[in-house]
């Protein structure tokens, strides 16, 4: 590994890319397992293209990042009010854009984008963020918007760019009174929309998914006997292939509930993962291996003199482990079924290239953290 580092001329911190390689590896394995070989060679491709991205966003200086969010955030607001008229429709959600027979979703470029363009508002109305209406203004509204436009046909994605956003103004240390105001008035409004979908019928004109979210939240609290694939038999049979797992799993390959599992390859792929691996490998090992790259965007966000560089960079990867952290808590049964990937293992096409380059511009910020060129950026 040290050899490829130094030949390929790798820059940034190495520990990040020896965790890419390993949660790549893992990706490759799994869902060639799950997927079967006519699907693992477009899985190659997609991961090859993800790690060039990579190295190729990696060498950018991170300073030009500020300004692409911005770009990236009035994209986002196009591209998402685009798919809610324009996109293509699957199981009650608009969430795909279709160009020429490839599909993509404006959400993975929105979370991106959300966070570089709030790290840029912190960094640069700082003298207006001791007050809650300047919280509010300058950074809170962006991302009520984004969240606002992602809400109808993807709920989850939406709170998690939401939380992101929270953990972001924690990090900028906002006043903590201003965050827990925010949090009390989202806790109020999820709580109204729930209780809204659930006994209003008109919710379901306005926003086909809201029966969807409720059969999840229901389903997870009170269980049926008769599940349906909303209400727990995803979760079922994730539990059971977590069960047959073990210590030290199955063994790569021998899964029997890939055959059950809805989303084997993207969803439910952590619960495949401990079946075939067992608790040591298939679970333990992926945890800590995110929690090593969380551990290093702080040492960098420590380190590097640039404001906005250490808001993205502990910005960023919190976004990645996060949705790492709620993939893996809905395969054991901790969180109703959400739909979030598994960053750099589970299959996908947009979500690998977007995770791909959200590590590379963490790369980008240690690779310059102690240019003093960059302290204002």
């Amino acid at each position: 590994m040290e050899f490829l580092l130094r030949n390929i001329k790798l820059e940034g911190d190495r520990t990040i890319w020896v965790v890419v390689f390993f949660l790549c590896l893992f990706s490759v394995l799994i869902v060639y397992s799950t997927a079967g070989i006519s699907e693992i060679f477009k899985h190659l491709i997609r991961l090859a293209l993800g790690l060039g991205c990579m190295y190729f966003v990696h060498q950018l200086k991170f300073k030009y990042f500020s300004r692409i969010g911005v770009l990236g955030f009035y994209v986002s607001i196009i591209l998402l009010i685009f798919v809610l008229f324009f996109g293509v429709t699957i199981n009650d959600a608009s969430r795909w854009i279709d160009i020429a027979g490839q599909r993509f979703q404006p959400s993975d470029i929105a979370k991106l984008a959300i966070i570089l363009f709030a790290a840029r508002q912190i960094s640069k109305q700082r003298d207006f963020l001791d007050e809650f209406k300047g919280v509010i203004w300058y950074v809170v509204a962006p991302i009520v918007i984004i969240c606002a436009l992602i809400l109808p046909a993807d709920f989850s994605t939406s709170a998690l760019v939401f939380i992101n956003g929270l953990v972001l103004l924690f990090i900028a240390k906002i006043n903590l009174r201003y965050i827990f105001g925010i949090v009390g008035i989202a806790i109020f409004g999820a709580l109204m929309l729930y209780g809204t979908a659930k006994y209003l019928s008109v919710m379901n004109e306005i926003m086909p998914r809201s029966a969807t979210w409720v059969s999840r939240i229901d389903g997870f609290f009170t269980p049926s006997e008769n599940h349906t694939l909303n209400e727990g038999y995803q979760s079922n049979q994730g539990k059971i292939a977590i069960h047959k797992g073990g210590l030290f799993g199955v063994g790569p390959g021998k899964s029997v509930q890939r055959h059950f599992v809805y989303a084997s390859y993207t969803d439910f792929i952590y619960a495949i993962m401990i079946e075939e691996y067992g608790l040591v490998f298939g679970a333990f090992f992926p945890i800590f291996l995110y929690m090593i790259l969380f551990y290093r965007a702080v040492k960098i966000t420590n380190k590097t003199q640039s404001y906005f560089g250490g808001l993205i960079a502990s910005g960023l990867a919190f976004s990645l482990v996060f949705q790492a952290m709620i993939n893996m808590a809905v395969a054991v049964g901790i969180l109703p079924v959400t739909g979030q990937t598994l960053p750099l293992i589970s299959m996908g096409g947009t979500s690998i290239l977007f995770t791909s380059i959200t590590i590379g511009i963490i790369l980008s910020v240690s690779r310059d953290s102690t240019d003093r060129n960059y302290a204002t950026a």
